[in-house]
């Protein structure tokens, strides 16, 4: 058990480090004003680094410090080691201890960790089953979406079979804008990617760098559709568009299940509709290969190399 939860840790921690470091390029290449869907794709190589334990192997030289060389051959060794312990060997029968004689500290931690997990896992289906029941009743509407009285915010519930809903005063322009941020999340797989990603999460919900990888996912994915909703439109839909991500602020859903059409930092999707614009070709290469190496560089996992063997003596 001892082992397993080093494992575990050791791989929380490179997933919470590749999330610092994608964290630092991406505000640099929002600045450049990169489409936020490349971003998105940087943060998914982040969830899965935090979920597998293996990548593009990259030899380093050995450090030429004892100390620094023994440190980097234990954290090699914790990396190789499989989160599932195999089975114990047959051995010949003994007196058997009580199951709580066995018990170590190793297991309490354990225990902690898969309680915060189950809670975290059950309130997310239980507000999805909530949601799912609040809007059981909504009635299907001539452009292919659901309202009714019971829908009062525009949201997409559904993990295998999404489906849009608006309310029934959402006319006009600003309907359509935002049938089609609802339509781009749908087209994108945003609904079965991001309670993927929370459960990711939940797995590791003791690291904060989990957390911020998951909500900056989460803000960059609405952005991309945002970007999506606004592209070749002229500035009084745009105007009209930001109207409603006003309206519906507060009604938003923090469900993982759903993508509501109002969640996140309403001020900073609209300041970033303001200034947004679309980059040419070469711009738009550009952003695409920093994230292209950037993703490479959170696959990759670091191997030191064996020590020389040293020469027998000479034999007298």
């Amino acid at each position: 058990m001892r082992s397993t939860v080093f494992a575990f840790l050791l791989l929380s921690a490179r997933g919470g480090a590749a999330a610092l470091a994608a964290w630092a390029v991406c505000k640099l290449l929002r600045r450049a004003h990169a489409p936020s869907r490349l971003l998105c794709w940087l943060w998914l190589a982040v969830g899965l680094q935090f979920v597998l334990s293996w990548g593009i192997p990259l030899s380093l030289p050995r450090p030429q410090n004892t100390q620094l060389a023994a440190a980097a051959d234990t954290v090699q060794e914790l990396g190789e080691l499989p989160l599932v312990a195999p089975p114990p060997a047959v051995s010949a029968p003994a007196a058997a201890l009580p199951w709580y004689a066995r018990l170590t500290p190793w297991h309490a931690l354990a225990a902690v960790w898969a309680v915060g997990v189950a809670v975290l896992v059950v309130r997310g289906i239980v507000g999805y089953i909530k949601l799912k029941r609040h809007v059981a009743l909504a009635c299907k509407t001539s452009d292919g979406c659901y309202g009714g009285a019971c829908v009062t915010a525009p949201f997409t519930l559904g993990i295998l079979r999404p489906r849009v809903y608006l309310p029934d005063d959402l006319q006009g322009t600003a309907r359509q804008a935002v049938l089609l941020h609802e339509q781009t999340h749908i087209r994108r797989r945003d609904p079965l990617t991001k309670p993927l990603f929370y459960a990711v999460a939940c797995l590791h919900w003791f690291n904060p760098l989990a957390w911020l990888a998951f909500y900056t996912f989460e803000r960059d994915m609405e952005a991309a559709c945002d970007e999506a909703a606004v592209r070749g439109r002229p500035l009084p839909e745009r105007n009209a568009y930001c109207e409603s991500l006003l309206h519906f602020a507060v009604q938003g859903r923090s469900i993982p299940g759903s993508l509501a059409f109002g969640q996140g930092s309403v001020k900073e999707r609209i300041v970033h509709l303001l200034h947004y614009r679309r980059l040419g070709a070469g711009a738009l290469a550009v952003c695409a290969a920093v994230v292209g190496l950037s993703v490479t560089a959170c696959m990759v996992r670091p191997q030191v190399e064996d020590a020389p063997a040293t020469a027998a003596p000479p034999a007298t």
